[in-house]
């Protein structure tokens, strides 16, 4: 048990620091366009960066709810309280902040009550947009009840898996207007959901946990990343990033200690201070070219610790909603 926790924390803490690195923009003044090295570094993630994102999502909800028959009462209670005051909270917050900086912003917003109230329910362009994967994954947390009757038969589990692999593959308009709270996105990301369910419910890793598994699947992911097949690159990637993370978990078990206990803060928070560095700093105050390494670094240490910093502070607060807004219990 302590292992596992210990390869699934590095496992968490490497994820949320992929989405930070994949938020920074510096841009270079010569060409007007995002500096090359940026999109390099992350580039091999791209397939697995959100996916594992749910996977992990999915497997902590067998572990922390469905494994110990926690009650689907409890469970809507406590989603709520976790996931839609933080995001109620934080899309008020990204908006004002955004309308604020209007004159700095690369987009900006139009100042209405509808353009407010909209980007509660739709995403696209919006300063709501980091925010889809809440929607989603509260309509996820609402199908807990189905996933705790799957997890009694592994032939229903089977067959669940299947199901969400085909429908992964159907066309979807993201652009209508029924789109609501991104409901169309569940298609793509059902699957990586309840693979993580499935993968912790039967113990899979147990067979990931060999230096050649590692090798074998990273030799996998890697060719199937240049040519990129939907959805097995993704699947093949997370077992990947999970074989990797065993193997870590034997030599650096506090990998990420710093950060990786405020992965919920940190994918609240992290983009306005990374919008700080971008606009204000590199762009309009400090830019010079030789500089561009230590302010990428600078970008991904605001993206990181001062969410963190701001979480422990707000967590010696007393009064509990003030703590849920952020993300704390």
């Amino acid at each position: 048990m302590k292992q596992r926790i210990e390869w699934l924390a590095i496992l968490r803490g490497m994820n949320i620091l992929l989405v930070v690195m994949v938020h920074i923009c510096l841009v270079d003044l010569s060409t007007g366009e995002n500096h090359a090295f940026c999109t390099l570094v992350s580039w091999p993630f791209h397939a697995v960066r959100m996916p594992l994102f749910i996977f992990a999502s999915g497997g902590l909800l067998y572990l922390s709810r469905i494994r110990k028959g926690v009650e689907t009462r409890a469970l809507y209670k406590d989603k709520f309280q976790r996931i839609t005051i933080p995001f109620l909270f934080f899309v008020t917050v990204y908006y004002l902040v955004k309308v604020v900086f209007n004159g700095f912003a690369k987009t900006p917003t139009v100042l209405s009550w509808r353009n407010f109230l909209e980007s509660f329910i739709y995403f696209r362009g919006q300063p709501s947009e980091p925010f889809w994967f809440l929607a989603v994954l509260m309509i996820m947390m609402l199908l807990y009840p189905l996933f705790c009757y799957l997890c009694e038969s592994r032939k229903r589990m089977m067959a669940f898996l299947l199901f969400c692999s085909a429908v992964y593959f159907i066309d979807s308009d993201l652009e209508s207007r029924w789109n609501v709270f991104y409901i169309m996105e569940i298609q793509h990301y059902l699957i990586y959901f309840f693979f993580g369910i499935f993968f912790f419910r039967y113990q899979l890793y147990l067979y990931l946990s060999s230096p050649y598994a590692l090798a074998l699947l990273a030799l996998a992911y890697g060719l199937m990343n240049c040519y990129y097949i939907p959805l097995l690159t993704s699947l093949t990637g997370i077992l990947a990033m999970c074989a990797l993370c065993l193997q870590i978990a034997r030599w650096w078990p506090r990998l990420f200690s710093s950060f990786r206990e405020y992965i919920f803060p940190i994918y609240l928070m992290s983009m306005p201070f990374q919008v700080f560095v971008e606009l204000i700093l590199w762009k309009h105050l400090f830019y010079n070219e030789q500089l561009f390494y230590a302010f990428y670094i600078l970008n991904l240490m605001a993206g990181l610790y001062i969410p963190v910093v701001i979480a422990k502070a707000v967590e010696r607060c007393p009064v509990k909603i003030v703590r849920l807004c952020f993300g704390l219990q």
